[in-house]
């Protein structure tokens, strides 16, 4: 009597093998070497080897792939490249995503230094019917020989504009560093205490009039680790311990506020949870565009539902600069022709005849 085979297990079974092998897989994207280098040849050439045994387990199996392979890219423009590939069955069925979460630009005037760029978060408003179970983002401001301050209040408010983004039930946001919060650099003064804000903020977005179970929380991992047992780890095995702190500005205006927690050094994580009722889909723009097409769309990239006409005669000199002061604001090609006036300390400017669009879309704030 034979013993079973994959074939004569009961479908269920298989598709939980094919789940637990596929969620193994990590395909990178955008680091400038071949795969097999990283994963040995051997691994490389037969990580899809499954797919390949016959028809029926083809028709079995592809179709977990996408729910549990980890889709980890370089940089911003890798993700974009290789999402907009892909046909919008496929996304809608992705889980699994790691980026480094670089500003992307759109060189629509022709002129290399003048461009916009947005932050990475917009970035998913490109794929409707994405819905991520875990997204991991790494901040790209800050690492070695990245010291400049105003690195660190650009990674806070990176950090905000992804947990405003949607296609996403549980986001976690790396920075090697404190200072994004312990920083005494802030010119806009703008920081508050987290994460008690943030989750805030979270519970507020999904509420929707109820109780809500969307969280937030701050993690640290101290550069010298501690030796207890229990603590929840990294991937890699390193503890880490919540962690909270206040803005660097205000222990300087205020040393009462200073806390043990602000001198500790380590990187930090931020671990989101959406509300198990909350809707995290993404919805919004057309499909079946390129990346190519994108960056080369005539009038820029603009966010459906979000953009505002500018021309001659339908938007005076005050509403500008309430547009600017209310920043920041990204323009594709920023129109205005400065005459060298000033309104309550702002330069005074004039549009011309031309016909511009100006997209509300957090820039770099560089």
């Amino acid at each position: 009597m034979h013993g079973p085979t994959l074939l004569t297990i009961p479908v269920e079974v298989r598709e939980a093998i094919y789940g637990f092998l596929f969620s193994s897989y990590t395909i990178r994207h955008g680091f400038g070497h071949d795969a097999s280098t990283a994963l040995g040849r051997d691994d490389a050439s037969t990580r899809i080897a499954l797919l390949l045994t016959n028809r029926q387990i083809f028709a079995e199996a592809w179709r977990h792939l996408p729910l549990n392979i980890t889709l980890h890219f370089r940089g911003t423009e890798n993700l974009l490249e290789t999402l907009f590939s892909l046909d919008q069955r496929v996304i809608a069925r992705l889980r699994h995503i790691r980026v480094c979460g670089y500003p992307f630009p759109l060189y629509v005037s022709g002129r290399a230094e003048h461009y916009p760029t947005y932050y990475a978060a917009n970035a998913l408003t490109l794929f409707p019917g994405l819905c991520l179970t875990t997204l991991v983002v790494e901040d790209c401001w800050h690492g070695f020989g990245l010291g400049d301050g105003w690195r660190d209040l650009t990674t806070y408010f990176d950090i905000e504009a992804w947990l405003k983004s949607d296609a996403w039930r549980e986001l976690t946001y790396i920075t090697p560093c404190t200072d994004f919060m312990t920083s005494g650099y802030d010119a806009r003064r703008e920081r508050l205490a987290q994460p008690e804000h943030w989750d805030a903020l979270l519970k507020a977005r999904d509420r929707g009039g109820g109780e809500c179970d969307a969280e937030v929380a701050m993690y640290l991992v101290p550069c010298t680790q501690p030796l207890t047992a229990g603590t929840r780890r990294t991937e890699s095995g390193k503890a880490m311990q919540a962690w909270k702190a206040r803005p660097g500005h205000e222990v300087i205006d205020n040393q009462a506020l200073a806390t043990p927690e602000q001198e500790m050094k380590g990187e930090v994580r931020i671990v989101a949870k959406r509300a198990k009722r909350a809707r995290a889909v993404q919805l919004g723009l057309t499909q079946k565009t390129s990346w190519n097409d994108l960056k080369g769309r005539q009038g820029g990239y603009m966010p459906e539902g979000m953009s505002l006409h500018l021309t001659q005669g339908n938007l005076d000199t005050n509403m500008c600069l309430t547009l600017l002061q209310n920043g920041p604001l990204t323009a594709t090609t920023w129109p205005m022709q400065w005459d060298g006036s000033t309104v309550d300390g702002v330069e005074e400017c004039s549009l011309p005849e031309r016909h511009w669009v100006a997209d509300y879309v957090p820039s770099c704030d560089l």
